[in-house]
């Protein structure tokens, strides 16, 4: 929401640095802003199509095709220099100038003088990059556009994660609670311990609160992609996906935690146990109240919502609680994805008996909203990976040695998940960071812990092992001992 704000000022900043062009420009002036954002959203679609098609044309999931093409659409239109697709690939760094402008109602170079330092400013530094996409001809388009691009992403995410949860329910989640939470811990600190090493060995002479914030950024899980490949594999239902998706929750929060600790040493120099309380009080009355009272809760809200629509109450009722309740995560520090998993492992279609009209399913009711944003939010990752980083031989190394780091404190959380289910793929399944490390490693950046050249080397390791793990997930859950259920049986599992 602080973004939205962020950027309505920004319009109206850049407007006028613009010098009004669209009052001047003829009949400019009378074309539709909104024109501009459903063409996005066209080509955004067309996109995403593209990547699925190439994908499962060489048998690949298709959410390796849709961040593929992102990343090189993304790229291409970098390297053409067009503005807008600047602005998307900067769009985290751009957030800051966004909440500057915004707090202190300075104008967009004035308020970059203050977020970026000289160097970043710089020809062919970020500052300079970002200042150039937002001056000039068409600057308020491209602010609305890429605003409504990252609205539609993050929608489709939400989308996505209701989905999932649809496919469980909290009996089956509670049912391999104990061994998520299990694969949830050594998930956070394996990755933790492994990114501290591997800081203090390729980062001589940092401080140590670096090596603290690199770690905190490995514990990160995005469970919307491996739950992706899951959806279209067809095997949400298996062992490893509850396991999975039970423990990418209770990471999340835990993930929370281990940033909080870490940036409260960063900005005061110790632990703040108030804040470290706080969250996983909240999380655990969050969590705990989905699972004691949800159902409750919609049994009595459904026949409400049927009463005054009967022939949309399994879209609308639906959309409406998995938004209320993403947004009712945030509330208690949680992501709004955690919000939208769980209103789909509450809703069921046993709640709209009696009350049916429209799609047969609540599934088949939500099913094409989600096949057209949920693609926007991987193309749009995939368009914000530079990969000129790869230029940087520094880079390159540190981005090597915190993904392997980064795989090898995931791989090993697979070990306590349970008999019953192949440890390889829990393993897997945790590896890939997504927008979760992208979000950890801005906050550092904000901060003035993660550097430029860091910020580039995580983004290398998030995006490998987003790219990795579709990959990797497909193999494993082709291999005849995941398929019958027996990777613990594995010798060197045991």
């Amino acid at each position: 929401m602080h973004r939205v704000m962020w950027a309505m000022r920004l319009v109206a900043v850049a407007s006028a640095a613009g010098g009004g062009e669209a009052e001047h420009a003829g009949g400019a002036a009378h074309v539709d802003p909104f024109a501009f954002i459903l063409l996005a959203l066209a080509v955004v679609i067309a996109v995403g199509m593209i990547g699925r098609w190439i994908a499962t044309t060489y048998d690949q999931p298709s959410v390796l095709g849709e961040l593929v093409i992102g990343v090189a659409v993304g790229n291409v239109g970098c390297w053409v220099g067009a503005p807008l697709f600047l602005l998307v690939m900067h769009l985290g760094s751009a957030s800051p100038l966004f909440a500057e402008v915004w707090s202190t109602g300075l104008s967009v170079a004035e308020a970059a003088q203050r977020i970026y330092s000289p160097a970043e400013l710089a020809p062919g530094g970020v500052g300079h990059q970002v200042l150039a996409t937002l001056g000039g001809p068409g600057a308020p388009a491209r602010v609305l556009v890429a605003l409504s691009l990252w609205l539609f992403s993050n929608l489709g995410v939400i989308l996505l994660l209701f989905m999932v949860g649809l496919e469980s329910t909290v009996t089956e989640m509670l049912a391999v609670g104990p061994r998520a939470l299990a694969v949830a811990v050594v998930g956070i600190v394996a990755p933790f311990a492994l990114g501290v090493v591997a800081s203090r060995l390729l980062l001589t002479g940092a401080p140590l609160t670096v090596d603290l914030f690199l770690g905190a950024t490995l514990c990160a899980t995005s469970v919307g992609i491996t739950a992706r490949v899951f959806r279209d594999l067809g095997r949400l239902q298996s062992p490893e996906a509850r396991v999975i998706l039970g423990a990418a929750v209770i990471d999340d929060i835990l993930g929370l935690v281990v940033l909080a600790v870490v940036v409260g040493i960063v900005a005061t120099g110790h632990v703040q146990l108030g804040d470290v309380a706080r969250i996983g009080g909240l999380s655990a009355i969050f969590l705990g109240g989905v699972v004691l009272f949800g159902e409750r809760i919609v049994r009595g809200l459904v026949p409400l919502v049927a009463a005054l629509d009967r022939a949309h109450v399994k879209l609308l009722f639906p959309f409406g609680f998995a938004c209320a309740m993403a947004w009712l995560a945030t509330t208690v520090d949680l992501a709004s994805i955690v919000g939208a998993f769980a209103a789909g492992l509450i809703l069921a279609d046993e709640h709209f008996d009696g009350h049916r009209g429209g799609a047969a399913t609540i599934e088949d009711a939500v099913r094409p909203l989600e096949a057209i944003f949920a693609p926007a939010f991987f193309v749009l990752m995939g368009m914000q990976v530079n990969l000129s980083t790869l230029l940087e031989a520094q880079t390159v190394a540190i981005a090597l040695g915190l993904t392997v780091a980064a795989i090898a404190g995931k791989l090993v959380c697979g070990l306590p998940s349970g008999p019953g289910t192949d440890r390889v793929t829990v393993g897997i399944g945790m590896i890939p960071r997504g927008e979760v490390g992208l979000i950890f490693a801005s906050i550092g950046k904000s901060l003035g812990v993660v550097t430029e050249s860091l910020f580039s080397a995580v983004v290398i390791m998030v995006i490998v092992t987003t790219l990795l793990a579709p990959v990797l997930l497909k193999w494993s859950l082709s291999r005849p001992v995941a398929a019958g259920g027996l990777g613990s049986r594995s010798p060197w599992l045991r």
